[in-house]
């Protein structure tokens, strides 16, 4: 296997489903729209992506009943490698819903189904095998497992050098910080709820974002702030603010997922890790130019690169 290849490892796969409205209004029925069905999940989705952007993608996760059979079909068909790790629960599905009257998008995502202590020890399992030899390895996506420390351990000691990217949330966030990841990627809510304080400014977010870095065991922290862009973290090293090309925002649904996949596909390159950044902000921002769950098109990731700009 090529070393230009990234692996993504998703504890919990989504159906995701979107569709549009007239109007949202309580209390009637809602006709929709014909809905699109499409592969979710953090990791998932970062493959997707990947893919993309021209680069050899294996999504690992557990995909069962139906739904996960509907996940590995849609994924062949645009070239991202499966390890299906066979469990007996089906997968969860989430549900977006545009209200064509106002624009605005209203998400609704069921939570990630738990998985025994033996189908997440074959996940890491998998995910350690294939990442041994890749360019890099992602753990995106909700985690509802049981010791989320030492699976995200584990998969980090099997596979160094290889870098290992992390972007997750709540209490496998906090989990994640001890795991030697080379990077995580909270959105500044996340920072806000690590901390336990609010963060109403770029200096807020900042000194923040350097204050988990030196407490923690981490070789990077990237915030996403949304339209704003990003701020990086590094231990010893001054922080840096990278700012996204103003577009039209058409959904930012897999946003955060396309910003993670151009990452790591600089990193499995051999990109420099503030030039493998720049892409996914461009990555991220061209996803948001997308309608539903539709993810970035490569052409305009390209258009968007040179207008990433870091300070």
């Amino acid at each position: 296997m090529s070393a230009e290849k990234i692996v993504t490892l998703t504890f919990s796969p989504a159906l995701d489903v979107s569709t549009s409205v007239d109007a949202v209004a309580p209390a009637r029925k809602l006709r929709c729209d014909h809905p699109r069905h499409e592969p979710g999940g953090g990791g998932i989705n970062v493959a997707r992506v990947a893919r993309r952007l021209d680069i050899e993608a294996v999504a690992v996760a557990p995909l069962g009943g139906d739904h996960g059979r509907m996940v590995v079909d849609e994924l062949a068909t645009e070239g991202v490698a499966v390890e299906s790790v066979a469990v007996g629960s089906t997968i969860r599905q989430s549900f977006s819903v545009t209200d064509e009257s106002t624009g605005l998008q209203y998400r609704f995502v069921l939570p990630p189904v738990r998985l025994s202590a033996d189908d997440a020890d074959r996940c890491v399992a998998a995910t350690c095998d294939l990442g041994a030899d890749a360019g890099c390895v992602v753990v995106s996506g909700s985690i509802d497992i049981p010791n989320v420390s030492d699976a995200l351990r584990t998969i980090v000691e099997v596979v160094a050098p290889t870098p290992v990217l992390v972007d997750t949330s709540g209490d496998a966030l906090h989990a994640a910080f001890e795991c030697g990841a080379a990077l995580i990627k909270p959105s500044a809510r996340e920072l806000s709820d690590l901390v336990g304080r609010s963060l109403d400014t770029e200096d807020d977010i900042t000194s923040a974002a350097q204050e988990i870095v030196d407490r923690s065991n981490v070789g990077a922290l990237l915030v996403s702030i949304g339209a704003g862009g990003a701020v990086l973290a590094r231990p010893g090293a001054a922080p840096r603010r990278f700012r996204a090309p103003t577009v039209r925002v058409r959904s930012t649904i897999g946003a955060g997922d396309s910003l993670v996949a151009g990452i790591a596909t600089g990193l499995a390159r051999g990109d420099e890790l503030t030039d493998a950044i720049r892409l996914g902000i461009a990555a991220g921002t061209a996803t948001v130019m997308s309608d539903g769950t539709g993810l970035c098109d490569p052409s305009v990731v390209r258009s968007l690169l040179p207008l990433v700009v870091d300070d």
